[in-house]
């Protein structure tokens, strides 16, 4: 039998014993939840890593030319369809989040791009207009002509040699291009893929083919910023500025639903023998109908340019009331240059003569090309504004002006 003492002491140790297990498992549990919560925390790092833009799914309207679409494997389909036949691929791609590891194995007929890309060859003025109205102009490293950009600060960097110039068609520079290496090149489609398009994917270098250029109407040309946005993850964006864009649109054709003036309108120009008109389902013929004008090409199933010759142009349309002119004239001197003929003109006589060289620069550069693409609504208001001047009274044409 233990002494008092010796009882006394044993009941202290095993208290001791007790509270030091009790410290050591708290401890333990201390330890086990912050190494838990410091998984979780670096679990959740990784996930805020993953942009999640890249699964936003666009709602194409108007647009024809192309198709995007989530795949179930993680990848993003996006086809561009072939024009000039009806049915059939001209270049399909598999878009894959940058951000996110994926182990998947990419489909044979198309070009893998990593998004959002990071640097770009912009060879078209429009694609640069498109990229500003993105916000992403900032990756633009490589253009076709650095006397052909409108907007101030990309000239200026072109100017400087931040951005190159690298040709384009059949002056394509293929060796500074691979030299500088771009995540994407963007060229306007022409019938087919070329060889050097076709060299510069064997580079391992993908070409986008934008052919916004073959829509019929304002809105669907101006809808091919939800293809671009979708290689830079700003598919949100641009459908929120799409919409936007055409209910800006809308409520000026809402402006003209009842006008009682419909004015004639005589288009396009005489080049080499052949007078290029546009047809009666073409981008420009859009404008004139949404704008209630007399257009006697209307019943015309053309999209493009007609070519009609100079006697039935002038038998058809030497009356017209306002001619819509070519692009690259000023004054009506410099008309008159052209083709001594069109001074028969009534529309000449009068002085209603219109051409979109109001923001063209002595270099050539012509922010119609550049922006107006993505600016149909403003278009659109000079249209109005030269069709029914008395709706739009304080307006003053943007791109258009009338020649002197």
């Amino acid at each position: 039998m233990l002494s008092p003492q010796l009882l006394w002491k044993k009941m202290n140790l095993l208290k001791t014993s007790y509270w030091a297990l009790t410290l050591i498992l708290l401890l333990g549990t201390i330890s086990c939840q912050s190494g838990d919560l410091k998984k979780k925390e670096k679990q959740s790092a990784t996930n805020s890593a993953i942009d999640s833009s890249f699964y936003h799914q666009s709602q194409l309207k108007y647009a024809k030319g192309f198709q995007i679409k989530l795949l179930a494997n993680g990848l993003k389909e996006l086809i561009v369809w072939d024009p000039w036949n009806e049915g059939k691929i001209f270049q399909k791609y598999y878009l894959k989040n940058r951000s996110e590891k994926l182990s998947v194995e990419v489909p044979a007929d198309g070009l893998l791009v990593e998004v959002p890309v990071r640097s770009i060859a912009a060879l078209s003025s429009t694609q640069i207009g498109i990229l500003k109205f993105l916000n992403v102009q900032d990756r633009i490293v490589a253009v076709s002509l650095r006397d052909r950009i409108y907007d101030e600060d990309l000239n200026k960097k072109a100017q400087e040699g931040t951005i190159q110039a690298v040709g384009h068609a059949e002056a394509l520079n293929f060796e500074k291009i691979v030299e500088l290496d771009p995540e994407l090149v963007m060229v306007a489609g022409f019938m087919k893929v070329t060889d050097r398009e076709t060299k510069l994917m064997n580079a391992g270098l993908p070409v986008a083919y934008n052919i916004e250029w073959m829509e019929t109407s304002p809105l669907a040309r101006a809808e091919w910023a939800k293809f671009i946005a979708a290689f830079f993850n700003k598919e949100a964006e641009a459908e929120n500025l799409f919409i936007a864009l055409e209910h800006r649109y809308n409520d000026l054709k809402k402006l003209v639903e009842h006008v009682e003036s419909k004015p004639s309108i005589l288009s396009g120009y005489n080049f080499k023998g052949t007078w290029y008109m546009p047809g009666g389902q073409s981008y420009l013929a859009q404008f004139l109908r949404d704008g209630k004008a007399d257009y006697c090409w209307f019943s015309d199933s053309t999209s493009g340019s007609m070519p009609l010759s100079f006697e039935i142009v002038f038998d058809k349309q030497s009356e017209a009331d306002i001619w819509f002119g070519p692009g690259q004239c000023r004054t009506l001197e410099g008309l008159k240059g052209l083709d001594e003929r069109y001074t028969l003109f009534q529309s000449f006589k009068k002085g209603e003569v219109y051409c979109y060289t109001k923001r063209m620069k002595e270099s050539g550069a012509n922010d119609w090309y550049e922006l107006g693409v993505m600016q149909p609504d403003v278009v659109f208001k000079d249209v109005i504004k030269i069709l029914h001047p008395e709706i739009l009274p304080n307006y003053e044409l943007h791109y258009y002006q009338q020649l002197k």
